[in-house]
């Protein structure tokens, strides 16, 4: 598969589909994802596995720049490979709100600092 990218010069590349997660399967019920952090702040990464502790025990450990997150089924279920991509999906979701809020922020604390001010008559 290849596609013309913005500059204008031809590139090779896989699809979506045939692309490897930075995923291991350590058992049926438990998985890793291993995160690079010159991509995602702590914050989002640590947003992004809060979306999924009602279905899964998480643990987060550093290594070197990169985060491992380990993911345990809390129901015994095998884990599916959209999980994982879902989780994927989710870390870029949760870094574009810390980028936004980072970039932002101060015009949603304006707006709320107005509406609550004191009425004056």
């Amino acid at each position: 598969m290849s596609w013309i990218g913005a500059d204008g010069t031809q590139t090779d590349g896989l699809a979506m589909a045939e692309l490897k997660f930075p995923v291991i399967t350590l058992e049926n019920e438990i998985f890793q994802v291993i995160v690079d952090m010159a991509l995602y702040t702590k914050e989002s990464v640590t947003a992004a596995c809060y979306k999924y502790t009602d279905r899964f025990y998480i643990h987060q450990q550093k290594d070197g720049g990169n985060v491992v997150v380990i993911f345990e089924s809390k129901d015994g279920n095998a884990i599916s490979n959209t999980i994982v991509k879902q989780f994927c999906n989710e870390l870029i979701d949760q870094q574009v709100r810390f980028n936004t809020n980072q970039q932002f922020g101060h015009i949603r604390d304006l707006i709320v600092e107005e509406a609550f001010k004191p009425v004056n008559k």
